[in-house]
């Protein structure tokens, strides 16, 4: 993973509705254009939140065109959209106050209108245990990458499954903190295609997807030899929940 576009592994292809809170994040430039050089991943928190990394938005003008209910990106047509794909405009960004590159890389999105959940689009949960190690537990990232197989390099949502491992063994190689979780290289499926950051991290109890990270940063090797950092949620349940009620109280 780069550590300026958040490269990540090349996994597998994600199948439409396996993970129907991942939503793709897109700079709108100049006069309303899609940047269509890269892309962020977010997840769907509610009706009218998305979460992503601070380093997504934290570019000018905050303008983003967001997809939901895509896990193929030649599905967006930009001017018109196939069911059961939505898109929305925001301008309404909220990154951490004390947000730095590689410090409380976290933002929200406020969507202009409801999300309409559906099959292919649905809410993440988090895990709302503050304390609780995740080291030595198998993760799934979750992506957006260019995949060469099909000879046309088209984005698509990939996932793979990667070892969570101990803050104390990712601080030889990355300045952290207890706001960060940090997984293995990825078990061999290392990639050199570029995707933004901005995905969740995720865990499963008792069949249950919970979200725990948000990719935030790597190295530049190729493929990569140190650990995959990500924005630990738990550490900001506070910080989110005074967003969404300072915006619904305004």
């Amino acid at each position: 993973m780069d550590e300026d576009s958040g490269r990540i592994v090349s996994g597998h292809n994600a199948e439409l509705g396996d993970f129907p809170y991942v939503a793709m994040v897109h700079l709108l430039v100049g006069n309303g254009t899609i940047r269509r050089s890269g892309a962020c991943g977010g997840t769907v928190l509610s009706r009218r939140w998305v979460l992503t990394a601070g380093h997504c938005v934290v570019d000018y003008p905050q303008r983003f065109f967001v997809v939901f209910g895509i896990v193929d990106k030649s599905r967006i047509r930009y001017n018109f959209l196939q069911d059961p794909v939505v898109s929305m405009i925001t301008n309404q960004t909220f990154i951490h106050p004390q947000y730095s590159m590689h410090y409380n890389d976290i933002a929200l999105l406020y969507m202009p209108q409801n999300i309409p959940f559906s099959k292919a689009i649905q809410p993440i949960k988090f895990a709302w245990y503050y304390d609780e190690s995740f080291a030595k537990r198998d993760a799934q990232v979750i992506s957006w990458r260019k995949d060469n197989t099909d000879g046309k390099g088209t984005i698509k949502l990939k996932y793979a499954t990667v070892p969570i491992i101990k803050n104390n063994v990712c601080k030889q190689s990355w300045s952290i903190s207890d706001k960060h979780i940090c997984t293995t290289t990825g078990l061999g499926q290392d990639a050199c295609e570029g995707v933004s950051g901005g995905g969740p991290l995720i865990v499963k109890k008792n069949g249950r997807a919970y979200q725990i990270g948000i990719v935030s940063y790597g190295d530049q090797d190729c493929p990569s030899k140190g650990p995959y950092v990500f924005t630990k949620v738990s550490s900001y349940i506070d910080w989110i929940h005074e967003v969404m009620m300072q915006r619904y109280s305004a």
